[in-house]
């Protein structure tokens, strides 16, 4: 099997390089544009506002929350699109990360504030490894190879779910690419709530959050097209805060006649 072709890492912009180019830039056209992309979606970001701040007892379990909905909503999407691209089989440096990533179970949470898996930490990537290699196989086995060649079937034998796991932890570009855009993304969701929102006011913190969302996810992998899950993400986001935040702090709207 070859060696998975490593490519250049891309600078990640500083949110707060980016949060400094949205204050100087003029914010009535983003105003204006989020407010119309808040009505379409019809996403109430005003929840926010409620959100825990750091060194509260919801703090921890509140965003966890959220960080685990948003991990396992990529995996659900990184999975759709594996199942709608087949041809990606026929290159195993490439589907592997893939298989690896969508098999890895969402990060629930260190109680010192780590709401994902850490790709500086070892013992984190050891067990986002772990968790992958114990579900890998099953899916192995769900795969439709019958059109392909015997040269390619036989990299995605179920047997072989140990040995993909090995090749991802030595080639782990491509891995430590999507498991650096979660973290990213659960970070600027943390920043926009915790600091943007207090310092810079609600829509032009939701200019800034949109522009890192957009920003990571289209940086998640070269195959798979995250582009076009900013708003679905930032729904499901708020969802979960909604389902975590006392009653006494969520409007209820009134009922139709």
């Amino acid at each position: 099997m070859g060696e998975l072709i490593m490519m250049p890492v891309r600078k990640t912009e500083p949110a707060e390089h980016i949060a400094a180019a949205a204050t100087k830039a003029s914010v009535k056209e983003p105003i204006a544009i989020d407010s119309k992309r808040e009505q379409a979606s019809g996403i109430d970001f005003s929840v926010w506002k409620n959100a825990p701040k750091e060194r509260t007892a919801a703090y921890f379990p509140t965003y966890s929350a959220i960080s685990k909905a948003m991990q396992t909503a990529m995996r659900g999407w990184v999975r759709e699109w594996f199942c709608a691209h087949p041809e990606v089989l026929m290159r195993p440096h490439t589907a592997y990360p893939i298989l690896v990533f969508q098999c890895t179970t969402p990060f629930s949470g260190k109680p010192t504030n780590i709401f994902t898996y850490d790709i500086q930490q070892t013992e984190a990537l050891n067990r986002a490894f772990r968790s992958a290699a114990a579900k890998l196989g099953r899916d192995l086995k769900s795969l439709d190879t019958k059109s392909f060649s015997w040269f390619t079937r036989e990299h995605y034998f179920a047997y072989r779910s140990k040995e993909v796991v090995k090749y991802v932890a030595k080639n782990r570009r491509a891995l430590y690419k999507m498991l650096n855009v979660e973290t990213v993304l659960v970070d600027s969701i943390i920043k926009f709530a915790v600091i943007d929102i207090p310092t810079l006011g609600l829509e032009q913190a939701l200019t800034i959050l949109r522009r890192a969302f957009n920003t990571q996810l289209n940086r998640f992998s070269e195959d798979i097209d995250m582009s076009g899950r900013t708003e679905e993400l930032l729904r499901i986001a708020t969802d979960t805060l909604l389902s975590k935040l006392p009653t006494s702090n969520v409007v209820e709207l009134p009922m139709a006649a």
